[in-house]
C-alpha cells in the first residue's frame, strides 16, 4: 500500500466519523446505535492501524505482521531486534524481551485516559497533527478522540436483558504561549481548549446503580445528546514549577482527589507506570461522595486553581468553582459561569516517595471541600411539606497509590495498587462514605507487553432519609412488558452499594488504538432495597488521533 492510500485512509476514517456523529439523531434505536458503533469500530480500525504499521515500518525498513498479533513493532520508538522481519516469537529469548519492554506506553501521557475524569490536557497521537502538516514540536499541538461503548445488562437491577451504549468525539487544541509569538513570549504559558459531542446515557440506570459502573456515562438518570464546550483554560507556570495557576472552564476532577494521577517525585522513564488503573466504573476516578460536587466530565465548570510545589515530593493545591451542578443544573454545556450563591471550594496537599532498593514509586494525597448553596436533603420538611432543604455541604478525602512489584529490572511490568476514601456528614449527600481499592497488572500477559488487567472494587454507603430514593433515584425503568417498576412503592434508597469490576485493556497500538473489555458485578443496587444482583458485560473502543 502506498503512502497516498494511506492519506485516502485517513481522509476516509475522519469523513466516516464525522458523517456518523452529524446523522446520528436520525435514529432512535438504540440497537442500532450499537451496530452503528460497532461498524465504526471496524471502519476506523483498518486505516488506522494500517497507518501505524506503515509509520514503523518506514522508519525499521521492514513490514511485520498484522497489528494485533504482534504488538511490540507499533511503537515509533521500537527497534527491531536481531533478525527482523520474522515474528516476534521466532526472535531470541532475549530480543523479545527488550522488544517487549519498548512495547509499552512510555508514559501515562502516551496512554488512552480508560477515565474520562482523570485527564484534563492534551490527548492527542499525532495522527491529525502530522496529518495537518503540523511539526511534532509545532507551538500549536491538535488532537481527538472517538469512543464507542457498548453494555449488556445480562441480569439483575431493574431491567435486565437491556442494552445501552454511548457514542463520543472530541477535538482539542493546546497553544504553548511562549513559542506561539516569538516577539511577544509569555513563558510557561499554555492555552487550552476541547470540544466534545457525546450521545448516550441510561445505562446505569438499568441496573439501578448509584456508583455507575460506566465512566463515560456521564449521566445515568436519561439519554442524552450534547454538542459542547468541555475545557477552555489558561495555565501559567512559574517560579520553576513551583507554582501553577489554571483559570476557566475545568475538569475539577483531574485536579483534585484523584488516584489515577501517577506520583510527582521525577522517575526513570523506563520504570514509571503508564497507569495506576484502567478500570471502567466511575469511582476510580470521581469519589462517589463528590457526585454532582466537584466539576467533573462532562459537566466541567468555570473557576481556578492554585497548586504549590515547593519540592518535587510535595503540593498542596486550592480550588474554587462554579457550584451550581449541586442543584441539578448542567454547567457542562453552558459557556460561561453562573455566579451566584451556589460554589464549590477544595484544598488537598499530597507526598510522593519511592520505596526500597527497587524505587518503588507512590503518593498518599487527602483533602478538604465545602458546597454553598440551599440543597435537597434525603428528608420531608415537617412544617411545609416536600423536601426538606439544607444549607451546603462538607467532607473529606484521602487516597494513595503504591507500586507494589516489578516483573524485571529494565521496565515497568508488574503491580501496582491503589485506594481511596471519603467522607460527608451532610444530609445533601447522596453517597456519604465511600471506600474503594483496587489492583492493576501492567503487561504480565507474555506478548501483550502493554495490556493492562484491573481489578477494583467500590463500596460506599447512602443517604438514610425516608424520601432519598425520590430525591436522588426518582426514575425507576420497569422491566420489560411492565408499565411500572414494583420497586416504585418503595421510597427510600438503599443502605449501601457495593460494586466489584474487572477489566482487561487491549493495546492494539498504544496510545492509538485501545480495546476495553469488562465485567460489572453489582450485588445491592444502591436505587432502591430489593433490587436484585446485577451483572454487566461492557465492550469499549479508543481511538486517538
Amino acid at each position: 500500500m502506498t503512502r497516498e492510500d494511506f492519506l485516502s485512509c485517513r481522509l476516509d476514517f475522519f469523513q466516516r466519523i464525522a458523517r456518523s456523529f452529524l446523522n446520528s439523531r436520525r435514529n432512535s434505536s438504540i440497537r442500532a446505535r450499537l451496530r452503528l458503533g460497532a461498524s465504526m469500530t471496524v471502519l476506523a480500525l483498518v486505516p488506522t492501524a494500517a497507518l501505524a504499521q506503515s509509520a514503523t515500518s518506514d522508519a525499521a525498513g521492514a513490514s511485520y505482521p498484522w497489528f494485533f498479533l504482534d504488538p511490540p513493532p507499533f511503537l515509533d520508538s521500537w527497534t527491531p531486534p536481531a533478525g527482523a522481519g520474522s515474528a516476534a516469537s521466532e526472535a531470541p529469548a532475549a530480543d523479545a524481551q527488550a522488544a517487549g519492554a519498548s512495547a509499552q506506553p512510555k508514559s501515562t501521557s502516551e496512554s488512552v485516559p480508560a477515565n474520562p475524569n482523570a485527564r484534563s490536557g492534551l490527548v492527542t497521537s499525532g495522527i491529525l497533527q502530522k496529518s495537518l502538516g503540523l511539526s511534532a514540536d509545532a507551538p500549536l499541538q491538535v488532537g481527538g478522540m472517538a469512543s464507542f461503548i457498548g453494555n449488556r445488562l445480562t441480569s439483575g437491577g431493574l431491567k435486565p436483558y437491556t442494552d445501552s451504549g454511548e457514542r463520543n468525539f472530541g477535538f482539542n487544541t493546546a497553544l504553548d504561549m511562549e513559542r506561539l509569538f516569538p516577539f511577544a513570549p509569555i513563558p510557561g504559558a499554555e492555552l487550552y481548549s476541547a470540544m466534545i459531542q457525546y450521545e448516550g446515557g441510561r445505562g446505569p440506570q438499568y441496573a439501578g446503580s448509584v456508583q455507575i459502573y460506566d465512566s463515560v456515562n456521564a449521566w445515568s438518570d436519561k439519554y442524552h445528546y450534547r454538542l459542547e464546550l468541555y475545557e477552555v483554560w489558561w495555565r501559567q507556570r512559574l517560579f520553576d514549577d513551583k507554582l501553577i495557576v489554571k483559570v476557566g472552564k475545568i475538569n475539577g476532577a483531574a485536579e483534585f482527589d484523584q488516584v489515577l494521577s501517577p506520583p510527582t517525585i521525577p522517575q526513570e522513564p523506563s520504570r514509571a507506570s503508564w497507569t495506576i488503573s484502567d478500570l471502567l466504573y466511575a469511582p476510580v476516578g470521581l469519589n462517589p461522595t463528590l457526585f454532582g460536587r466537584l466539576p467533573a466530565w462532562a459537566d466541567s465548570a468555570w473557576g481556578a486553581t492554585v497548586k504549590v510545589m515547593p519540592t518535587s515530593a510535595v503540593y498542596g493545591s486550592y480550588g474554587f468553582f462554579d457550584g451550581n451542578a449541586a442543584r441539578g443544573q448542567a454547567t457542562g454545556p453552558r459557556l460561561g459561569p453562573d455566579l451566584n450563591d451556589y460554589k464549590f471550594q477544595i484544598a488537598e496537599g499530597g507526598l510522593s516517595w519511592q520505596l526500597g532498593e527497587e524505587a518503588k514509586p507512590g503518593r498518599v494525597a487527602a483533602g478538604v471541600w465545602k458546597q454553598t448553596g440551599l440543597l435537597n436533603t434525603g428528608m420531608l420538611d415537617p412544617e411545609g411539606g416536600g423536601v426538606l432543604k439544607e444549607h451546603g455541604a462538607k467532607g473529606v478525602y484521602a487516597l494513595g497509590s503504591q507500586r507494589l512489584w516489578y516483573l524485571t529490572d529494565t521496565d515497568s511490568r508488574g503491580l501496582v495498587g491503589w485506594a481511596q476514601f471519603g467522607y460527608s456528614p451532610s444530609s445533601t449527600n447522596e453517597v456519604q462514605r465511600y471506600f474503594g481499592a483496587g489492583l492493576t497488572a501492567l503487561g504480565l500477559i507474555p506478548t501483550r507487553y502493554a495490556d493492562t488487567i484491573s481489578f477494583g472494587f467500590a463500596w460506599s454507603r447512602l443517604n438514610s432519609g425516608p424520601i432519598a430514593g425520590v430525591v436522588w433515584a426518582s426514575d425507576l425503568i420497569p422491566p420489560w412488558g411492565w408499565t411500572s417498576s414494583p420497586y416504585a412503592v418503595e421510597t427510600r434508597l438503599r443502605s449501601t452499594e457495593r460494586m466489584v469490576q474487572v477489566a482487561y485493556r487491549l493495546n492494539l497500538v498504544p496510545g492509538k488504538i485501545v480495546l476495553d473489555a469488562g465485567y460489572t458485578a453489582i450485588p445491592n443496587p444502591g436505587y432502591r432495597p430489593g433490587i436484585p444482583w446485577a451483572n454487566v458485560f461492557t465492550v469499549r473502543t479508543f481511538l486517538v488521533f
